[in-house]
């Protein structure tokens, strides 16, 4: 597909009557897919290949405990402090650019890492990837469902998430390669990281031939240019000009752009959006998952494993259920919605920690470690990649970009601090008693998955601010989900009246009625 197309780095003067056809368009959503997902392996491999190589590094550089928690956590906090910054970047040089630079970023902090010969550089090229990590984790996904069908948009953007795991599994597999086939620790350490430069460099090549948002073309006044991306999408004029409509009633609504507004909402439909994505960016990492994919090895240790290639070959389980489970997660996101992934997932995972947490405590062998560690990746994953379409639904377009970030933000933090203190965690309370605190975790996180998180499933992203405007008042944040299954229908309905009265994020309050859990706008 790659060769076949024109590159897309300039939009040309078209016929603009012509119509694209139903294969090209696929080809060039799919494309843009392909490489915006592609920026999810950065992190993937990096976690999964800092599984192997923090043992070579400590083992090469004599790191204390304190040193290697810092160099596996520090690249989260620094993604996530960085990913304020990525919203800005994208909102202002557009999605192409942003994303380019946040590869051109990790590439050279990989690089930094390889050459290093002291802990001082090591943290310095682990800072700098921080940077580049945490660009791509806003930008992509952001892009995503720029330009994702409706219908398609779980599926696509959660692919993203996908690829992340293919990363980490990735990770793991080179790295027990490189353990077995190079002889000393510094040379295999090194060799693991420098392969990270390969994936940004394809990346960037892949960039020249994807088209800049739409959404974000209207957002700063390129609308023939949108119209003519929009075009090369949707095989359909009458539905580009639906969808051009659609996306300048929702930026004429705007009033402002700033991370204020998003961080201290005036109004109902705002809160809601903040205490969703807020709210799931943190419960994705607060019950250890990343943690347990960096120190897997560690893991292994106390489990009885003593060889560190036997270490990672037993990782490689675990890697392959966390992606078994995003591949059966993701396809069912459009067809049954998000809030039964978010529910077994949480369930699931509370259940497999409990269990983890006896097969220490008892000493039942390393095969029930194992196990319980790859229910638990497994159930991770049918519920992590709603935290990453979410916050992208629930925001419409000139706040998108910030409030994704933000998100990103807390996500990478929370991941980062746990990564941090793991290791001194289990050292402090055991590992038994870690993992008896992440199930309850878990089990808390389900509970909010069931009284906050809304239905998004099949509606587009200006029907959803609606939903959002719409559950202004007379309902709590928790019954968002009634009106999504009562009233969609409503909304759907009403929406070019809505967006006549309540397109300011909100003010719709005056005029209307509760009749059960339908807002009828009089």
């Amino acid at each position: 597909i790659i060769v076949a197309q024109e590159p897309m780095a300039m939009v040309r003067e078209q016929d603009h009557d012509a119509e694209t056809s139903p294969e090209s368009a696929k080809a060039l959503i799919y494309r843009t897919v392909l490489f915006c997902s592609m920026a999810s392996m950065l992190l993937g491999y990096d976690v999964g290949i800092m599984a192997a190589a923090l043992p070579n590094m400590t083992e090469d550089l004599e790191l204390s405990i304190t040193q290697e928690e810092v160099i596996a956590g520090s690249l989260n906090i620094v993604a996530g402090l960085c990913a304020v910054l990525a919203g800005h970047t994208a909102d202002k040089l557009g999605r192409k650019k942003a994303l380019g630079i946040a590869c051109v970023v990790f590439a050279l902090g990989a690089a930094v890492m390889a050459s290093a010969f002291s802990f001082s550089v090591l943290f310095v090229g682990r800072i700098i990837t921080g940077v580049g990590v945490g660009y791509g984790l806003v930008i992509a996904p952001l892009y995503l469902s720029e330009v994702a069908p409706p219908d398609k948009r779980g599926f696509l953007v959660c692919l993203f998430d996908v690829i992340l795991n293919v990363g980490i599994l990735e990770g793991y597999i080179v790295g027990y390669i490189v353990q077995v086939s190079v002889e000393g620790p510094g040379a295999r350490w090194r060799t693991m990281i420098a392969i990270a430069i390969l994936p940004p460099v394809v990346i960037i090549a892949g960039l020249f031939y994807l088209a800049e948002s739409p959404r974000w073309l209207m957002q700063v006044g390129r609308e023939q240019e949108a119209k003519a991306v929009l075009k090369k999408m949707i095989p359909n004029n009458d539905a580009v000009q639906d969808v051009v409509k659609e996306i300048k009633d929702v930026i004429a609504a705007e009033t402002s752009n700033n991370y204020s507004d998003v961080l201290c909402p005036a109004t109902k439909a705002l809160r809601s959006a903040l205490h969703i994505s807020l709210g799931l960016a943190i419960t994705q990492q607060i019950t250890g998952s990343e943690a347990v994919i960096y120190y897997t090895p560690e893991i292994m240790e106390q489990a009885g494993i003593t060889s560190l290639a036997d270490q990672i070959l037993w990782a490689l389980p675990v890697g392959c259920a966390k992606l078994a489970g995003e591949l059966i997660s993701v396809p069912l996101l459009d067809t049954q919605g998000r809030r039964p992934m978010l529910l077994i997932g949480g369930f699931m995972q509370s259940v497999s920690l409990f269990f983890l947490s006896l097969s220490f405590l008892f000493e039942w062998g390393f095969a029930s470690t194992i196990i319980f560690i790859s229910s638990f990746m497994f159930f991770f994953e049918v519920a992590a990649p709603i935290s990453w379409l979410m916050p992208s639904e629930v925001y419409s377009t000139g706040k998108r970009g910030k409030a994704q970030s933000i998100a990103v933000t807390l996500n990478r933090i929370v991941s980062g601090v746990i990564a941090v203190s793991f290791l001194s965690l289990s050292r402090a309370v055991t590992v038994p008693g870690t993992f008896f605190l992440f199930c309850g975790i878990a089990a808390l996180v389900t509970a909010w998955y069931y009284f906050v998180v809304p239905e998004t499933k099949g509606m587009t992203l200006e029907e959803i601010t609606i939903l959002l405007n719409r559950n202004q008042k007379g309902s709590s944040v928790g019954s968002i989900n009634s009106v999504d299954e009562s009233g969609y229908d409503s909304v759907v309905r009403d929406k070019g009246h809505l967006r006549d009265h309540a397109m300011d994020d909100g003010e719709i309050g005056e005029h209307e009625e509760e009749k059960g859990n339908v807002f009828t706008l009089h």
